[in-house]
């Protein structure tokens, strides 16, 4: 069995490594069968050859136990008796039945034979000088004492290949004969391995190609399954992009756990990105340049929340919405809207952006139907951040006193009672404002710069917000007119007309 994917790292986005562990399990384990199929070959044809050989040394023991009954039946079961071999050259009965023996070995074409009695005593031998002796070896003993006939495989001095073939005889009436024949590794040796091979050899071969066309099959396939996982990976790169990188962890999440994905309530600070003006652009300019427009400002606002480990949550539109989480997320959030503002500015787009920042808790998770779900942040502090956007010029950022603090941001402005739509609790708030060229402009976080604000924007600010009483434009306008006067006195040169505009 394959091990499990977490072996080899595997994770669900990644290709299965078919041709790896083909390589590593199952062409071993075919070339074990092979090997293992050989070595059965050769051992059932050594077997076979043996069973051959030992089968034909029976018949021809028989023959001659035959044959000896026949011509010398006297002499011939005084022999098989276990009688002193000694009468084979001092009786004339004996001579014959030597004399016989050894016509039927020649006839038989034995390369040896010997005859047994009990005890070991060779009764006959082909080397007559051995007649008389006593042999007992080690096959010979094991042929005699089970009583069955068994092989065994020499090698002469002179390198000739022989069968020592023990040939147990009994009858009824006769005690048991051991008969050993030698016979030569012949041709029929060399017919018998021919046909084993090719009984063996042609299912091995034909396993064989089998093997090498399922490697072929595994090869095509793994490129079929790493052309298909880096298809469905680069789905899943150009779909991410159209998620929060919260969205896509949690649909990661609930992929690995097999279950839904679970909404969780938690504290991070919002940034609200709206352009200023973008009706008015849209409405003058052909399509394709406001989605050019867009592109850019979008591009330049995503990279410097990303760059501050911010999560953008959706892009609505002109807008953009996006969470910061963990340690110091107020004040990498400050930092993401004054290099998003800065980086607009100085691309001299025809419009530019406010932004709105809000800390407080809201709930992530998914929200719509069982067919088309969206995964976002809800709750008052996403309204609040969108409000404080809304309330903010082009270049300028209104934060809620809590998310300055939080920062320890000291470049704000003073707090201001700001009072917003929907809402009856006013909050407490405090803006900054970027100048031309990417300098904060000279008294900003003053009356000052906050009248110079409602300067720009008094006249397309005219009728909006009324239901803001105490919004700052208002009260710039009364409070602060004098000191907007007096520097533009002291500094002896006419106002700076900025292009800006409140959306």
């Amino acid at each position: 069995m394959f091990p499990p994917s977490t072996e080899t790292g595997l994770g669900f986005d990644r290709p299965f490594p078919l041709l790896r562990l083909f390589l590593r399990y199952v062409l071993p384990g075919l070339a074990l069968f092979l090997v293992v199929s050989a070595v059965l070959t050769v051992l059932g044809a050594h077997r076979l050859a043996e069973s051959v050989y030992l089968d034909h040394a029976t018949k021809q023991a028989t023959v001659i136990d035959r044959a000896m009954a026949d011509v010398a039946p006297a002499a011939w079961r005084r022999l098989k008796s276990g009688e002193s071999p000694t009468f084979l050259r001092d009786e004339a009965e004996g001579r014959r039945l030597l004399v016989e023996l050894s016509r039927e070995v020649r006839e038989l074409d034995l390369a040896h034979l010997k005859i047994y009695a009990a005890g070991g005593v060779i009764q006959y031998a082909t080397d007559i000088d051995r007649i008389g002796t006593v042999d007992r070896s080690p096959a010979y003993a094991a042929a005699a004492g089970r009583g069955t006939s068994s092989v065994v495989h020499r090698v002469d001095a002179d390198g000739s290949a022989l069968y020592e073939l023990y040939v147990v005889l009994s009858g009824p009436a006769d005690p048991p004969v051991v008969f050993e024949l030698y016979e030569p590794v012949s041709h029929l040796n060399a017919l018998l391995w021919r046909a084993g091979a090719a009984a063996a050899g042609v299912p091995s071969l034909i396993l064989l190609a089998l093997a090498l066309a399922m490697a072929r099959l595994v090869v095509l396939a793994q490129r079929n399954i790493d052309g298909r996982a880096a298809l469905v990976t680069d789905l899943r790169a150009r779909l991410e992009r159209l998620l929060s990188g919260a969205a896509s962890q949690a649909v990661r999440r609930a992929v690995r756990a097999g279950g839904g994905i679970p909404s969780t309530r938690t504290r991070c600070t919002l940034l609200y990105s709206d352009i200023r003006d973008f009706t008015s652009f849209a409405e003058a300019s052909e399509p394709e340049r406001v989605v050019g427009f867009l592109n850019q400002a979008m591009a330049i606002v995503v990279d410097a929340i990303t760059r501050a480990g911010g999560d953008v949550d959706k892009l609505i539109g002109d807008a953009v919405l996006a969470r910061f989480l963990g340690a110091r997320a107020e004040a990498r959030a400050i930092a993401a809207a004054r290099e998003a503002l800065r980086q607009l500015e100085a691309a001299d787009l025809p419009r530019g952006a406010g932004i709105g920042l809000y800390t407080g808790d809201v709930i992530s998770g998914t929200v719509g139907s069982a067919d088309r779900m969206d995964f976002t942040v809800i709750g008052d502090s996403v309204n609040l951040a969108s409000r404080l956007c809304a309330k903010a010029a082009r270049g300028e950022i209104v934060a809620d006193c809590q998310t300055v603090a939080a920062a320890g941001d000291t470049d704000f402005g003073p707090a201001q009672t700001l009072s917003v739509k929907g809402r009856r609790n006013q909050l407490q708030v405090r803006r900054w404002r970027i100048g031309a060229r990417g300098r904060i402009a000279p008294g900003v976080d003053g009356p000052v710069g906050a009248a110079r604000n409602v300067g720009r924007n008094e006249g397309r600010n005219a009728g909006r917000d009324t239901d803001d009483t105490n919004s700052p434009r208002s009260r710039y306008r009364g409070d602060t007119a004098c000191l907007y006067e007096g520097s533009r006195r002291r500094s002896n040169t006419a106002p700076t007309r900025f292009a800006t505009s409140q959306r």
